[in-house]
């Protein structure tokens, strides 16, 4: 049985690559499957992961490459992903991030058949600042109530990362990204804590993010449109559930926040 499927879109990250391929080498959990979506950069970072992937001494873990048609961002290769994925759990991992050895277990072990199970993220900074801890906010013990949803919907952070996600629950609820090129994150978490039953969690920062040059200089660019229908996505899902009515005033206070405040300040 394959525990956990790592997903893993790979897009012009030749400088990095291998050592987040390493960080899934050292997983402590065992029966693993990695899904290497080849996004159609214009770097060797696929020709990296091949080589890197041919040395690979792991025989309980198991690697595969699939491509993207085109680069339309990092939604469609997350889905692309989801849609090979065989293990019991399903994560995601940025081909420029890492992740501690135990992070796979600990997550895993956790969960006990948990719909998600989560811990906190570590940002990393390559020009030399102090690493600082993205918390994910404290859980609810046990199955969420309306009550209990309604609060971690309005204080819940978009560390999708920080996650991982039992695959048949995803396919049940027909979750996926939507294929819009920000805000996405946003989307697909939002409508997994919509119909989580339960939510496990450690407080150990086990996923490390880290910023880049290129995370820091990125030209600023207008996403409202995008992040716009992203969000709308969620309101969408709420509606095809039948839960829209009760949680509407939480969904259209992270729209307003995420689709039209976040764009507005990534521009000053």
């Amino acid at each position: 049985m394959i525990k956990l499927s790592v997903i893993i879109p790979v897009f012009n990250a030749s400088r990095y690559i291998e050592r987040c391929l390493q960080s899934v080498e050292a997983q402590t959990l065992t029966e693993i499957e990695v899904l290497l979506i080849d996004n159609r950069g214009t770097d060797d970072s696929i020709a990296v992961a091949e080589a890197y992937v041919a040395r690979s001494t792991r025989n309980d873990i198991r690697y595969r490459f699939a491509a993207t048609p085109e680069n339309n961002g990092p939604a469609p290769a997350r889905n692309l992903g989801l849609q090979l994925a065989e293990g019991e759990y399903v994560a995601f991992l940025d081909a420029d991030d890492w992740i501690e050895p135990d992070m796979c277990e600990t997550l895993y072990v956790n969960a006990k058949g948990a719909d998600m199970s989560c811990c906190n993220i570590m940002q990393d900074y390559e020009d030399g600042q102090p690493s600082r801890v993205l918390a994910n906010p404290t859980m609810p013990k046990g199955e969420l109530t309306i009550a209990t949803r309604r609060q971690l919907l309005r204080k819940f952070a978009s560390h999708f990362t920080s996650y991982i996600y039992k695959r048949e629950w995803l396919m049940h609820n027909g979750i996926l990204f939507p294929e819009t090129r920000s805000a996405e994150d946003s989307a697909f978490l939002t409508c997994c804590l919509l119909v989580a039953n339960r939510i496990e969690q450690t407080e150990k920062a086990l996923y490390h993010y880290v910023m880049h040059a290129g995370s820091l200089t990125r030209r600023r660019v207008w996403k409202g449109v995008d992040k716009r229908r992203a969000m709308g996505a969620t309101m969408v899902f709420a509606k095809k559930k039948g839960i829209f009515a009760v949680y509407k005033w939480q969904l259209r206070y992270i729209y307003m926040k995420k689709a039209l405040i976040v764009p507005i300040v990534e521009m000053l």
